[in-house]
């Protein structure tokens, strides 16, 4: 299980104040109260003073010294008493915000997918040219229709790292293809799909998508382009089953090709969509 820490949280908030989205209250306040703990628990040793100058003095200053070195050691020791609970409040003040942050993503995400979506139509149907070194500088069409989508990709590929910033809060997204999997996910295996072979239509664009990690205009433009897919931020938790999702097709569609007649692939692809 994945356990949240401070500093994700920290980096929860400065996302969603980056995208301009309304941090509760309680989160700023736990968050202070966290701080001011973490400080007190730092607090440093008095500064020795300055040895007097006769022997009479001597006992009464370094008993003042020493108290002055026990106090500040007790209240560090009594600091880390509530250090964990401190922690623990901001973390779980931000979780409890992440929701409502990773929607207010959803209108801005849904603008620039429209605007890749709308250049998509006048670039070159080949992906792999999209490319700056590829891309033909002298056609004014093509030369707009990129400058759209490379300036609407910029901006997504920034929210799609602060989206994962505010829900790593609330839970790891995962491994392997996250990134897909935070802005769509695939349709859900049903025996029928899966002995239509359905999931040679799914795998891919799964793998376009991993070819083109180096191209995100590309990556973007084939991604609005594919019919496959449904496009959408990931709320916390659902990249996780979004991906998932790969592993039910994949599984359900090795049961069909292990069956030997076509009423055991129906039963073993149903016990897998089922287990």
């Amino acid at each position: 299980m994945y356990g949240a820490t401070t500093a994700d949280a920290e980096r929860a908030v400065r996302a969603a104040e980056r995208r301009k989205l309304p941090v509760p209250p309680e989160v700023y306040e736990a968050k202070r109260l966290q701080a001011a703990v973490y400080d007190t628990g730092r607090t440093p040793d008095p500064e020795r003073p300055a040895l007097p100058a006769t022997a009479a003095q001597a006992a009464a200053v370094i008993q003042q010294h020493a108290e002055a070195l026990r106090l500040a050691d007790v209240t560090r020791r009594a600091a880390d008493l509530f250090a964990d609970e401190a922690a623990e409040r901001f973390v779980t003040e931000t979780r409890a915000a992440v929701p409502k942050w990773v929607a207010g993503l959803d209108k801005e995400f849904c603008t620039l997918v429209g605007v890749v979506r709308k250049a998509a139509t006048k670039l070159p149907e080949d992906v792999t040219l999209l490319d700056p070194k590829r891309i033909d500088w002298n056609d004014p069409v093509t030369t707009a229709a990129y400058t759209k989508a490379e300036g609407a990709v910029v901006q997504l590929e920034q929210l799609v790292s602060d989206r994962a910033d505010i829900a790593r809060v609330a839970g790891s997204d995962g491994g392997r293809d996250n990134a897909l999997f935070s802005v769509a996910a695939l349709p859900e295996p049903t025996v029928q799909t899966v002995m239509d072979q359905g999931w040679q239509d799914l795998h891919p664009v799964l793998a376009q998508w991993r070819d083109l990690h180096q191209q995100p205009v590309a990556r973007w433009v084939y991604l609005v382009r594919q019919q496959a897919l449904t496009l959408g931020l990931a709320t916390p938790g659902q990249v996780r089953e979004r991906a998932g999702c790969v592993e039910l097709w994949r599984d359900a569609t090795h049961a069909r090709s292990a069956a030997r007649t076509l009423r055991g692939a129906h039963e073993l692809v149903a016990q897998a969509l089922s287990a």
